[in-house]
């Protein structure tokens, strides 16, 4: 039975399946095997002619429903694969399956090939959130300027641009892209043996003038992994590393995708998502699918990233069940960080902006937006505590009665102690005219240094895979 992905519909459409499923971790771990092969002719541990064989196993396909049934004898896939493996090997040329999975264990074969999968799922996310911030970038260039409400514990806080709450978004993406970046440098190549010493391996390379290290460095040459300074079979920073990274990326993008659910609310209207979904009972609905679901994906990886976490707890040189426990929330992690950030990418690329909207809903409160700025224009004639206690009780008379904020605040000046200046300084600060003063200096420079940041990011790093 095939999982179409049925209960993951953010999953179509992407490439998660295709990078996290049985065939992908299959022809990962037939290629670790291939290259260890390979890499003990390159050190003359095995002889050329094994060159040809390997050759002739690239095309081979075992058969994956099959190696999957009988693995559960031993534990792990890696065991029926290396007995197929080995039969195919002898097929091509007797004497071949010497040379199969020489030193190995199934631990070496199954962390190996889980850091080739996982490169290849850093590579799509990195492609995808490489998408978004690109989005993200137009939107913060053309909406510098749109005022907006900013909203702090569900709640009108004070006036910002929709350009500096997407620069928000896209910070969190450029930190998830960097993170990534640095991961998948340093994804290791795993060669430790049985007890992780490689005596085995040490013991064949020795006799015929070679050693173990030559053997390792040359599998992680052939992989393009790092090569780890000792087996790393109970430290599992790599796999957490990788964990991690990617749950950093899905929660960059769950923060935008949670954001547009918000603001596409109706009594709201100030985001709408291009192409949304329908009802199946309410025709007039328009959903924020998409963003709906990347918020899905983003709220089930912290259980995945903790579960990682709990298996690294690992007794002896290989251990009972944790390693085991990693397998499944591994891809988990990886399938709905690729299926979030193409989601992502889909979502922000289509988003609609309803300008219109976020100016009706600056007016809402009818000036208590601008209380905090008020505040701070009145603190220069009369100070900050004097200036927060009239503000605050000028607010309080405006919730009541229903009144401007601009009206009440006019009045209590005009009863009081203030020249001309400071009430021309507390009209043009409702009016927004102040706007040219330092916030929003210091909003643009934040701007400008999420714009920079990005494309520092985007620009010449490393995504291709080492050959």
């Amino acid at each position: 039975m095939i999982d179409a992905g049925l209960l993951d519909p953010l999953a179509q459409g992407s490439r998660a399946l295709e990078l996290t499923g049985d065939a992908a971790f299959l022809a990962a771990m037939v290629r670790v095997e291939l290259a260890l092969s390979r890499a003990l002719v390159d050190t003359g541990v095995a002889p050329e002619w094994m060159l040809e064989v390997c050759d002739g196993l690239e095309t081979a396909e075992p058969d994956v429903v099959a190696i999957a049934s009988a693995s559960r004898a031993g534990g792990n896939p890696v065991i029926p694969l290396v007995t197929w493996l080995g039969a195919a090997a002898d097929a091509l040329h007797h004497g071949a399956s010497d040379h199969v999975h020489l030193g190995a264990t199934s631990q070496d074969i199954l962390d190996t090939a889980a850091m080739l999968v996982a490169r290849a799922v850093c590579d799509e996310v990195l492609a995808r959130l490489k998408e978004a911030g690109a989005s993200l970038a137009s939107l913060v260039e053309t909406h510098r300027a749109t005022p907006m409400v900013a909203r702090t514990l569900g709640q009108h806080a004070a006036p910002t641009t929709f350009g500096f709450v997407a620069a928000g978004w896209l910070d969190g993406v450029t930190t998830a892209i960097d993170g990534l970046h640095r991961v998948r440098g340093g994804l290791p190549v795993q060669l430790g043996g049985a007890v992780g010493s490689l005596a085995a391996l040490s013991r064949a390379a020795t006799a015929r003038g070679s050693s173990a290290d030559e053997v390792a460095a040359a599998v992680a040459r052939r992989l393009g992994l790092r090569l780890a300074p000792i087996s790393w079979h109970t430290n599992r920073a790599p796999v957490l590393d990788v964990a991690a990274a990617l749950a950093a990326a899905v929660a960059a993008v769950g923060v935008v995708a949670v954001d547009v659910a918000v603001l596409a609310r109706t009594e709201i209207g100030e985001l709408v998502e291009g192409g949304g979904g329908g009802s199946s009972a309410m025709p007039h609905k328009r959903n924020p699918i998409t963003a709906v679901l990347v918020t899905a994906a983003a709220r089930r990886t912290p259980h995945e990233l903790a579960a990682l976490h709990a298996s690294a707890l690992s007794e002896d040189q290989r251990p009972t069940g944790a390693w085991h426990a990693e397998w499944l929330p591994l891809r988990e992690l990886e399938r709905s960080a690729v299926s979030a950030a193409h989601g992502a990418a889909t979502l922000i690329a289509g988003l609609e902006v309803n300008v219109a909207r976020m100016a009706a809903n600056l007016a809402l409160t009818g000036g208590l937006i601008f209380s905090e700025r008020v505040s701070a224009v009145l603190a220069e004639t009369v100070g900050g505590a004097a200036a927060f206690a009239l503000v605050g009780e000028a607010s309080r008379e405006a919730v009541v009665s229903g009144r401007p904020l601009s009206e009440v605040v006019a009045e209590a000046i005009a009863a009081g102690p203030y020249d001309r200046g400071a009430r021309d300084a507390v009209a043009a600060a409702f009016a927004g005219d102040s706007d040219s003063d330092s916030d929003t200096a210091a909003a643009d420079a934040a701007i400008d240094r999420v714009l920079a940041a990005y494309r520092a990011v985007t620009v010449g790093a490393p995504t291709g895979e080492a050959s």
